[in-house]
């Protein structure tokens, strides 16, 4: 049998399957653009009038001349909610941003516009610490973290995280340490009253002291099962000179506040109240590779040029410093030294920073001594000098905060 032709097998497909008609075929082309359908207007409706009293009423009073008196107006409420306390902005931090960006290298050494400002406001935490703050270890348990690992928004918390820790550049401390030595304030000229101070948080590392030797010779265990302490303990009950380093430059910055040498008075001081006044050094390093190389190199000198009761005040911290930490105490530049001294009850009642300038040794050794004052005296029974002072110190608060308000008043003005 002969195959089909090519001509017969087209008329079999057109059989079998027709074409469409003409008038269902589509060409875009040629389809007639259809004019833009206008918004739809929705109409607002408006407000029903409010109600007004009536003065129809039969029993109202009328005027001799047969008038009605006017109407009373009804007492209206304010349509704008009350103001709450919890939802007023923060106030302004007491710090200056450091200077960033590409014209932050235009600027001198010396700028004016970035002179340190004075601290004129408690820095600290609001809340007081405990020993086990802050230790960097996570206690999630593995169904926790699980579901952490899941939740899109914690997700997006830790990315917004991690873009801002690579945003900062990793030489902009280094680089603003030659504006003002990397100054970020002025220490204040008196010590911040009990009553509004804030607290200093709580640091969690190891101490120079080795176990054995802590055991043997002081009778306490380097914390909790050998793994560390927490700063709080050492702080409560006694006024601390606590410094804060993260480098040898930051150490040789803190010198100048309470170096022997340069601060005899200090060392006096912590020679006659022996028990109460007391120095903590608080050494951080969140680089692991720094850490070793801290750990391996240094420990062993900073061992050797301490007594046993000085290792015990020398902490190294590696972990639990977070950036809410620095900015509560005023760390703005990590690479340089803080210097705060702190009561019995933990609160900061004054601070340092960078190089000590002409009278802030001064300033420190009248606070330690006032501050060994309120520690003898009893909290009931205050002598009339430590009254005075307080007074004095109430008076002066107000009268640099009227003149300050005055100051803003006329810059507003001018």
């Amino acid at each position: 049998m002969k195959a089909p032709s090519p001509l017969c097998l087209r008329a079999l497909r057109s059989l079998a399957f027709p074409p469409p008609l003409r008038q269902q075929q589509r060409c875009y082309a040629t389809v007639p653009e259809q004019p833009p359908t206008p918004p739809r207007a929705f109409k607002i409706p408006s407000p029903p009038p409010e109600p007004q009293w009536s003065p129809t009423t039969p029993s109202q009073p009328t005027s001799p001349t047969g008038t009605p008196p006017p109407p009373i107006a009804l007492p209206t409420h304010p349509t704008t909610p009350p103001t709450d306390p919890t939802s007023r902005p923060p106030p302004p931090s007491a710090f200056r941003p450091p200077p960033s960006g590409p014209n932050s290298r235009k600027l001198s050494t010396n700028d004016p516009s970035l002179a340190p400002p004075p601290l004129t406001r408690p820095i600290g935490f609001p809340t007081p610490p405990l020993p086990i703050d802050n230790i960097g270890l996570d206690p999630r348990t593995l169904r926790q973290r699980r579901d952490d690992f899941h939740d899109y928004d914690r997700h997006l918390a830790k990315r917004a995280a991690i873009t801002k820790q690579i945003a900062k550049p990793y030489f902009r401390d280094w680089s603003n340490m030659r504006f003002h030595q990397g100054k970020v304030f002025v220490a204040p000229t008196r010590l911040f009253r009990r009553e509004v101070a804030l607290w200093f948080p709580n640091f969690f590392g190891r101490t120079l002291v080795k176990k054995r030797g802590l055991e043997r010779r002081v009778g306490l265990r380097d914390g909790y099962g050998g793994f560390g302490r927490g700063t709080t303990e050492v702080l409560r009950g006694r006024v601390s000179v606590v410094s804060l380093v993260g480098n040898a430059w930051a150490q040789r910055q803190v010198e100048t506040f309470v170096g022997g040498g340069v601060n005899p008075e200090l060392h006096a001081l912590l020679e006659e109240h022996r028990g109460l006044v007391q120095r903590v050094e608080i050494n951080w390093e969140t680089n692991w590779l720094k850490w070793w190389i801290l750990k391996i190199f240094a420990v062993p000198n900073l061992r050797r040029s301490r007594t046993v009761e000085e290792q015990g005040r020398y902490f190294l911290v590696k972990r639990g410093v977070n950036d809410i930490m620095k900015e509560a105490l005023g760390v703005l530049n990590d690479k340089g030294g803080y210097v705060y001294l702190v009561d019995g009850e933990c609160r900061i009642r004054w601070a340092g920073s960078a190089e000590a300038e002409e009278g802030e040794r001064k300033r420190l050794v009248e606070g330690v001594k006032k501050l060994v004052r309120e520690a003898k005296m009893p909290r009931d029974s205050e002598s009339p000098e430590l009254k005075r002072e307080k007074l004095e110190a109430a008076v002066l608060e107000v009268v640099e905060g009227d003149s300050e308000k005055s100051r803003m008043v006329a810059g507003a003005g001018g």
